[in-house]
C-alpha cells in the first residue's frame, strides 16, 4: 500500500484507483457511485454530485477493471477499464452561488478528495467535519 503524503496532488491520488469495480450504482437521480477494490484488498469509492458521467447505466460498469485514470485541467476525470471502454465524469458548470462539488473520491486510507465547485479541490480525512 502506497504511503499518503501531504504534498499528494489530485492525479496522484487517482493515479492510485486500480482494481475491479465490485459495485456501481446510482445514488440520487442523476448521481453514481462506482465502487473499486484495489489489489492489496483497499476500498474506494468515486462518486459523482453536480456533473455529468457516462455511461449513465451502471450495469454497464459491473465486472470491469480499472486500468488507469486520467484527469484534465477541468476536472473531468476519465476512468480507463481494461476492455478498452472507459468512464468519464465531467463537472457541470458553476453558475450558481451555492453550486455544489462536481466528484469525490474515498480512498482506504480514509481521506476524500473533493473536487468542485469552480475548480477547488479538497483534500481531507473523511471522518473531519465539513
Amino acid at each position: 500500500m502506497s504511503v499518503m503524503t501531504p504534498d499528494t496532488s489530485p492525479a496522484g491520488l487517482l493515479a492510485r484507483l486500480r482494481g475491479a469495480v465490485t459495485d456501481a450504482y446510482l445514488t440520487y437521480p442523476e448521481r453514481i457511485q462506482i465502487d473499486v477494490t484495489d489489489p492489496q484488498g483497499g476500498a474506494w469509492s468515486l462518486i459523482s454530485w453536480w456533473a455529468d458521467y457516462c455511461p449513465t447505466d451502471p450495469d454497464q460498469l459491473h465486472g470491469k477493471t480499472v486500468v488507469d485514470v486520467g484527469l484534465e485541467g477541468t476536472g473531468k476525470v476519465t476512468v480507463a477499464f481494461s476492455d478498452r471502454s472507459h468512464f468519464t465524469i465531467t463537472p457541470a458548470p458553476d453558475e450558481a452561488d451555492n453550486a455544489t462539488e462536481n466528484w469525490e473520491l474515498f480512498t482506504p486510507e480514509g481521506l476524500v478528495l473533493h473536487y468542485g465547485p469552480w475548480g477547488r479541490w479538497h483534500l481531507k480525512n473523511a471522518t473531519d467535519p465539513c
